[in-house]
């Protein structure tokens, strides 16, 4: 751990089904998986959560302090996913004193690293976070920015070309 160098992270709204679903709807066609369920960071059950969040590579995750509140909405995309990103907040004491649980929006790992920072961003705006957690930034981007870059096509959905002369699903070679 580092010094106290931060203060504790500005309390927002408690987290309910609405900002879940803000979240989730802020991933676009990036969002996988199931609905975000709570998992526990009390200190009791910190790692057994961490080691299963090491497995979501890619998302959005909003940690909430014991009343629910959120204390910081953030982004992960990386190696270690969620789980390590996590571990780089617990390096700061208020946060690892004050985070009681997270909820993860996982997302395609194989996304373009731009949509997610901007699914982040449309998030704090669907919440209405901005202006509302002291110091916290978030990115920002236009509506039309953000559709344009959640809707692009991740390099693991483009399939191999066929070879040639295989015409399998080719409908032009069909007679008419």
């Amino acid at each position: 751990m580092i010094d106290d160098c931060c203060p504790e992270p500005v309390a927002g709204p408690v987290v309910d089904a609405r900002a879940l679903c803000h979240t989730w709807t802020a991933l676009g066609p990036l969002a996988r998986g199931a609905w975000p369920t709570p998992y526990s960071l009390v200190l009791e059950r910190r790692e057994e959560s961490l080691a299963a969040l090491d497995e979501v590579l890619a998302g959005l995750y909003l940690a909430v302090d014991a009343e629910g509140r959120l204390r910081w909405l953030g982004k992960a995309h990386r190696d270690g996913g969620v789980g390590a990103r996590l571990r780089d907040h617990f390096r700061h004491p208020e946060r690892a004193r004050v985070y009681a649980g997270v909820f993860v929006v996982a997302a395609d790992p194989f996304g373009p690293p731009l949509a997610i920072k901007a699914a982040e961003g449309r998030a704090a705006d669907l919440i209405g976070l901005r202006g509302r957690m002291g110091p916290r930034t978030w990115p920002v981007v236009t509506q039309a920015q953000w559709l344009a870059l959640v809707t692009s096509h991740p390099a693991s959905r483009i399939g191999r070309p066929r070879p040639p002369g295989d015409s399998t699903g080719d409908r032009s070679a069909a007679p008419a």
